[in-house]
């Protein structure tokens, strides 16, 4: 662990014209005094690595750069501070260190100044990106380097790409990626040659930067700007890459809105910018904690959008350094604390660093041999080291064709090109990450066809399955990552990645929602768990924590609450049955051996059932009581027993015969899912178990239902040390006592259904009283016969629907508990 954030002061003077005093005296290059102007015996003393003096003893030379007044002076450049800050980023750039500068201050302390600078008083960021260029021309020609640049505003929680003149309403959205982690959406990132081409990117982005009229400075910024340069060192002899990036941070004003003289709707943008900052501060703060030992157990990076775009800058793989810009006035006493303060913060946290390189663990040291004889060439892989190619995991030697895609490990992926006589005109840039995952996929057998991301009918594609074909190729490398880890770690769990639902459906037959999930084996006990994605993403960053461990020669071995590849023993989700309920509304039996098909549509077991019309006493109903018309039954009682008689050639039990299974299922509108008594060590288990279900009076809907409808049976598997089921069994008796109880909510529907006719047709009625009401006798005595007579006849009409309302809902209402005091008698 090395100390690499580096609390930088820098004070500027930017309030001679307010006639204020100064109130800030450093003694050294490392130690700052702030002096209280109400109390001016109070004085606070902080302790930087490094403070700066830029308000007075300068003067300009002959090209208008800013230098010492003379050698007592402890003024402090641009060149010293470059000198000190911009080649120590530079330097870890080189290095493979992703490297972050951060400009935090009051609006109008010289933030800006510093990072860019003005006229011949270049800042920190372009004398970097001039230097960085300067040092490519003088390295090696034989390594290749390429330079990308971004520039980016955040203003109001909203993004804005400087590159580009066209501003999207609301902004560029942020998204979160499991490799790349937070990063903004369709952000330019551009090539650049020299440094010519940047400096006039900088002055573009500079021109489209919002800015805010403060009664401060008419130029000052009320928006974070992150530039960002990613920087890519090859070197082809050694077969070695390495990438940093280096993020030049230029944050927004810290002022409080009362001295900024900020009023109206700004003060929404003030409070936005400030919650920022403070978020920020919060983050380091958490930070800072852990560094000092104590137990974090959050760090705010998603509390805004820019400290989730700093998230890799603050916490990861970063060096990182603020500079505090201050002003010196004593009207500024309040906000110049503050920063020293907030900087005091900042200084206390510890970050690991790791250079970035491209050979990362996943490849062993001796992973794979290529051989070249008689113009054919061969890959062989070394041991167990994973190999791929073309998608397809190879163990022997493989030849390799012109364009064939290799993959060694989880993730370093290559493309073979062959002999001059081999090669065409080929479009080579169509050979990206995502083509090699896509094709990873493929070879696994998912694709979005087999996914069903295009409907038939339109052509279209469904974007939920196209989302969830995305995640299942963005995990492929991480499962991939997680079974390396498990491999060297010795924990024996082999990872998989499969798609929930993607044969199963309702009991409409309708498709349900898909989602990927991953399916972990311990190898030795053959125990099963399945992972969400997110859980498993999380017990993947624990999973890194506890490898991080083990390269470092460190004690990898955790108590097994804490081991992130460890977990409780569960229930597992087999497969499912899907036996249509269809004879039944024709009063005819039904007896059928039925798949239980698993979430890959593949065989599970087979389930032998049957399903049969019976008394309310249980004898089975003959073909003389079979229906030509569902219609016959409509009000009726009907009762039919469901018998799940065997499980057959269950693949769960074949693998392992301590195992054990058990099955539920639910039926119409029962309230509980009813399930049978857990089976344990045998292959066949003969189950046997026989429900009687019964319905007092058969509605429209409830045939409907039979019609339509699949009774859907799920197998459980039960496995290790379970010493009992986690789902409770329903004593499959055929006491018609339970189905009664069963019923109780069917009752309540229809009780619920006659007050509702009845609300209806009083509503009706209702609506007559007052056409009623609002009839008037007309002037003419002539008229007044007819309205006698229409009105006569409205209240007549009015009294018929009452009384008739009112007729069927008593008759209803009876009927209703007439069929429940029935249940109630046969129970007993």
């Amino acid at each position: 662990s090395a100390r690499c954030n580096q609390g930088r002061v820098s004070v500027p003077c930017r309030e001679k014209n307010s006639g204020s005093k100064c109130v800030i005296s450093m003694h050294s290059r490392t130690t700052t005094i702030i002096q209280d102007p109400k109390n001016p015996g109070h004085t606070k003393t902080f302790t930087f690595d490094l403070a700066y003096w830029s308000h007075s003893g300068f003067q300009k030379d002959k090209d208008g750069v800013f230098i010492s007044a003379d050698r007592g002076s402890k003024f402090a450049g641009q060149k010293e501070v470059f000198h000190d800050l911009g080649r120590g980023i530079l330097d870890s750039a080189w290095q493979g260190y992703n490297t972050t500068l951060l400009a935090y201050g009051q609006t109008g302390s010289g933030k800006s100044y510093s990072m860019i600078g003005f006229g011949a008083n270049k800042g920190i960021i372009p004398n970097v990106c001039e230097e960085l260029f300067q040092a490519i021309e003088n390295r090696d020609k034989n390594q290749e380097y390429q330079v990308t640049f971004s520039m980016l505003e955040i203003y109001n929680e909203q993004v804005r790409d400087l590159l580009s003149r066209i501003k999207k309403p609301g902004g560029l959205k942020v998204r979160e990626d499991q490799q790349l982690g937070f990063y903004v959406d369709g952000l330019q990132s551009v090539p650049c040659e020299n440094y010519a081409q940047i400096e006039r990117l900088m002055e573009q982005g500079a021109k489209i930067r919002t800015t805010a009229s403060t009664n401060m400075n008419a130029s000052s910024s009320r928006s974070h700007m992150v530039i960002t340069i990613q920087f890519k060192q090859v070197f082809p002899d050694r077969g070695l890459t390495k990438q940093s990036s280096i993020n030049l941070v230029d944050l927004a004003g810290s002022e409080r809105q009362k001295s900024s003289g900020s009023e109206g709707d700004r003060l929404r943008e003030g409070s936005r910018v400030n919650l920022s900052l403070t978020n920020l501060g919060n983050v380091i703060s958490a930070l800072a904690d852990a560094a000092m030992g104590k137990k974090v157990l959050h760090v705010p990076y998603r509390d805004s959008v820019l400290t989730k775009l700093l998230q890799s800058a603050l916490g990861g793989n970063s060096r990182t350094t603020l500079i505090a810009a201050i002003s010196p006035a004593d009207i500024c006493y309040e906000e110049t604390l503050s920063t020293l303060r907030y900087a005091e913060r900042y200084d206390y946290e510890y970050l690991l660093s790791i250079v970035t390189h491209s050979c990362p663990f996943r490849i062993s040291e001796k992973h794979a041999s290529f051989t070249n004889s008689g113009g054919k060439v061969t890959v062989t892989p070394y041991g167990k080291c994973k190999v791929i190619v073309n998608g397809v995991p190879i163990t022997t030697k493989t030849k390799l064709q012109h364009l064939d895609r290799i993959i060694l490990g989880s993730n370093s992926a290559y493309l073979y090109i062959g002999f001059p006589s081999e090669r065409g005109s080929e479009d080579l840039s169509r050979f990206d990450y995502d083509f090699f995952q896509l094709e990873r996929a493929a070879a696994e057998g998912v694709s979005t066809d087999k996914l069903g991301a295009v409907n038939s009918g339109d052509g279209k594609a469904d974007p939920s399955v196209l989302a969830v074909f995305q995640d299942y190729v963005k995990l492929m490398p991480l499962v991939a990552e997680a079974n390396q880890m498990s491999e060297e770690l010795k924990k024996g769990l082999n990872m998989e990645l499969k798609v929930k639902n993607l044969a199963s459906s309702d009991s409409r037959g309708c498709d349900l929602q898909k989602e990927v999930t991953v399916k972990v084996t311990h190898q030795r006990t053959h125990q099963v768990w399945i992972w969400s994605k997110a859980k498993f993403i999380n017990r993947k960053f624990l999973m890194e924590e506890l490898y991080q461990r083990f390269l470092d020669g460190e004690d990898s071995q955790v108590a097994q609450e804490d081991d992130p590849f460890w977990d409780p023993v569960e229930v597992v989700h087999l497969g499912s049955a899907h036996i249509w309920l269809q004879s039944l509304a024709y009063c005819m039996k039904f007896e059928e051996q039925v798949e239980f098909l698993n979430c890959d549509g593949l065989e599970e077991a087979v389930l032998h059932i049957h399903i049969k019309p019976c008394s309310p006493t249980g004898q089975a109903r003959g073909e003389e009581d079979v229906v030509t018309d569902p219609v016959d039954l409509l009000g009726k009682r009907m009762d039919f027993q469901i018998r799940l008689v065997q499980c057959l050639g269950t693949k769960w039990l074949k693998e392992d015969a301590e195992r054990g299974v058990q099955m539920g299922y639910r039926i119409y509108d029962l309230p509980n899912t009813l399930y049978t008594k857990p089976v344990w060590k045998i292959v066949n288990p003969q189950i046997d178990e026989t429900v009687q279900f019964t319905t007092l009076n058969a509605s429209q809907e409830f045939l409907n239902y039979l019609q339509t409808n699949a009774l859907i049976v799920d197998l459980w598997g039960l496995q290790g040390t379970m010493l009992t089921s986690p789902f409770a069994w329903w004593p499959l008796a055929r006491d018609i006592n339970q189905i009664c109880t069963t019923q109780q909510v069917s009752y309540d529907r229809e009780f619920a259904r006659a007050l509702k006719v009845f609300y209806q047709s009083i509503n009706v009625a209702r609506g007559q009283f007052l056409k009623l009401r609002h009839y008037k006798p007309p002037e003419d005595d002539q008229m007044l016969r007819p309205f006698v007579h229409q009105q006569s006849q409205m209240l007549k009409d009015f009294g018929d629907l009452l009384e008739s309302s009112l007729w069927k809902l008593k008759n209803d209402v009876a009927l209703i508990v007439k069929q429940k005091k029935e249940c109630l008698l046969h129970a007993e």
